[in-house]
């Protein structure tokens, strides 16, 4: 398992460890974003095991926190050019004005793209008018709203252009920009992760030039990719597991107890060996099956490893704050998150077998 620099360990263990259950209900300081900018830790100049072992840290150590910094690395890397399904790049001024600051942490990024997974018309959808595009539609949510500066909305092409999706970096709730056309709706009270300053966005007739236009993709290309992806296992599942096996091998040696130390020990145990195959498939671009269902089993492992120490806790962790119920809600919002019906039935048929081909 790949370590974390030590200065990396220190800042998550003396800066978002202690504030966590804060932090879920008065949302993530912009400053705790900004901590992981200076210590070059918001994702540019990282290999994917770093990303990968920093985001099961964050998440294991407050999954709030890994949300909006997981949310920052696509409106980057989308404005680099590392995308599938780049038709048309985004204008040199635009790349000159926000790249270096999306790299650096300077500003930070949002993004609002899960309604392009979803069948039927577009919402929103992008028609292309004189010098730039016109955008129609609401965003369910769109997480950071509050401390980000910039955020990324994709948007399918309304025809003759419905092959295209079209990536609009728009002023988000930090910047002292507007545009006309943006209604932002009260942060939405979730089961899990509430401090993630998510709001629902609704756009009507927000006209974006072409020059705050990051790119244009071939919507086919993209989806293909996302497909791609979205059957691996996410680094926060192992991370939320992580935190609460260490939870549950602490309450273990508090109290001297064999029997929670065994349990904290095979769930460590389980851990590493899906880890292990589930990096190893996604590397080696393995089977799109075996990959979903090694993805539904860290969900799984989530799950358990969160209610052994809920039910370890027992009472005391129905008492809200407590770190066992933090983490089994964390654990269950990563059920839907990057859900897609391939994911969702993969996890279906792991937890009841048969279930989801007799639905």
């Amino acid at each position: 398992m790949r370590a974390l620099r030590d200065d990396a360990v220190d800042l998550i263990a003396s800066v978002i460890a202690p504030s966590a259950a804060a932090t879920e209900h008065v949302g993530v300081p912009r400053a705790t974003i900004d901590a992981l900018a200076r210590a070059g830790l918001l994702g540019a100049g990282l290999d994917r095991a770093d990303m990968r072992e920093l985001g099961e840290v964050l998440a294991g150590t407050d999954a709030t926190t890994w949300f909006c910094w997981t949310q920052h690395q696509t409106p980057m890397r989308t404005l680099a050019g590392d995308v599938a399904g780049l038709r048309e790049g985004a204008p040199e001024e635009l790349r000159s004005r926000l790249l270096p600051g999306l790299q650096s942490g300077k500003l930070l990024g949002a993004v609002a793209f899960a309604h392009v997974r979803r069948p039927g018309p577009a919402n929103p959808a992008a028609t292309r008018v004189a010098g730039g595009w016109r955008l129609d539609g609401t965003l369910d949510w769109v997480t950071s709203w509050d401390i980000a500066d910039v955020v990324l909305v994709m948007a399918q092409g309304a025809p003759p252009d419905e092959r295209a999706l079209v990536c609009c970096y728009l002023p988000a709730g930090a910047s002292s920009d507007a545009i006309p056309g943006i209604a932002v709706g009260e942060p939405l009270n979730l089961l899990a992760m509430s401090g993630t300053h998510t709001r629902p966005v609704a756009l009507e007739g927000v006209l974006v030039p072409d020059a705050a236009v990051g790119a244009v993709l071939d919507r086919a290309a993209w989806l293909a990719e996302d497909a791609r992806r979205t059957v691996d296992a996410s680094p926060a599942a192992f991370g939320v597991a992580r935190g609460a096996i260490a939870h549950l091998s602490s309450l273990a040696q508090r109290r001297d107890d064999h029997l929670l130390a065994a349990s904290a020990d095979h769930l460590a145990e389980a851990c590493r060996s899906v880890r292990t195959r589930a990096y190893a498939a996604a590397d080696a671009d393995d089977d799109p099956s075996r990959r979903v269902r090694l993805r539904a089993e860290s969900l799984d492992l989530a799950l358990r490893a969160a209610t052994a120490a809920v039910t370890a806790m027992a009472g005391a962790a129905m008492v809200r704050d407590n770190p066992a119920e933090r983490r089994l809600r964390e654990a269950a919002f990563l059920l839907v998150q990057a859900q897609t019906r391939v994911t969702r039935t993969a996890f279906l048929d792991r937890i009841v077998p048969g279930g989801a081909e007799r639905g």
